[in-house]
């Protein structure tokens, strides 16, 4: 029996396995989605996604060398009159040399329209401290929209990270999941009910 009799099975059965892993990860995250939207009284509106795509590429998209942001592949919108929750992937590259940043992520985001002049870009950990990703090493507590959110962040802190960015009028936050630690209805919940407390701030 010839080494490729052997290896070609492996490797098919290996593809077809991650296929089914894919598919089945997409469901639940469908499913996430369809019981957020009962639960608020959301609606699908899946035929403005390619809308959603371009607004976002434009309004939050980040110049400089080396660096980029861009949203593709968004699905499952559901949606208020104020909220959009969907799924997306996120192309990201903020110029550093790190091996842990991801140059594209898969995410569940919660977007909505803000002043036009806000313009952060930070992410929030459960310890409550705050960082600047764009500009990096950006004063935070020097911008007074920063001060409006800032108390919210603390008075409704998650276990995760949760990235936060507000740009030329609209807002994108996103729960930071981990491989062991999944998108949940919980988090969801918490993107809906933060987006709104956060609206109202500014």
């Amino acid at each position: 029996m010839s080494w490729n009799m052997i290896i070609l099975p492996v490797v098919a059965s290996a593809f077809l396995a991650v296929g089914g892993y894919s598919a089945v990860s997409s469901l639940k995250k469908q499913n996430l989605i369809k019981e957020l939207a009962k639960k608020n009284n959301l609606v699908f509106k899946n035929k403005e996604t390619k809308i959603l795509e371009k607004k976002l590429n434009k309004k939050l998209a980040i110049e400089g060398k080396g660096k980029m942001r861009s949203f593709i592949k968004i699905k499952d919108l559901v949606k208020d009159d104020e909220i959009s929750v969907f799924r997306y992937i996120e192309l990201l590259d903020l110029g550093k040399e790190d091996p842990d940043e991801k140059p594209h992520q898969a995410h569940i985001g919660a977007s909505f329209e803000v002043p036009l002049d806000v313009d952060l870009f930070f992410a929030s950990d459960e310890e409550k401290e705050f960082f600047s990703l764009y500009p990096e090493g950006k004063l935070l507590s020097a911008d007074r929209y920063f001060q409006k959110i800032k108390p919210v962040l603390e008075e409704n802190p998650h276990k995760n990270t949760v990235t936060i960015s507000f740009r030329r009028g609209r807002a994108l936050l996103y729960v930071n999941t981990t491989a062991k630690s999944k998108e949940s209805i919980e988090d969801l919940q918490y993107l809906v009910d933060l987006s709104r407390k956060i609206k109202e701030a500014v």
